[in-house]
């Protein structure tokens, strides 16, 4: 499994805002072949956003249009992006994740 971190600066809007912008990535993603998941972490003033991928290959077919997906969301919700960095999983035990936010 491969994982896409990106930390974006949301200054003073509303950590609520990441709900929504998370909804809207996830109907996108969902459409590209060997997308596993979304993860968005948030706190004042920071998000991270992890998209898990089935692996490194899948990840880059698809990092032209990630990408562009993601300046289009981020001009939209006028917050910056900070870094974006690519992980491989090499241990993971997560248990069953339930949280579906208002989707």
């Amino acid at each position: 499994m491969y994982v896409s971190l990106t930390r974006v600066s949301t200054s003073e809007q509303p950590t609520a805002n990441a709900t929504i912008i998370a909804q809207e990535m996830i109907r996108w993603f969902r459409e590209m072949d060997g997308f596993e998941g979304l993860l968005f972490l948030t706190k004042e003033g920071t998000t991270l956003t992890l998209t898990f991928w089935d692996d490194r290959e899948v990840a880059e077919r698809h990092r032209a249009s990630r990408m562009q997906f993601r300046d289009l969301v981020t001009e939209v919700a006028g917050v910056q992006v900070e870094e974006t960095l690519d992980y491989e999983v090499t241990f993971a035990h997560l248990g069953p994740l339930r949280m579906h936010s208002r989707e």
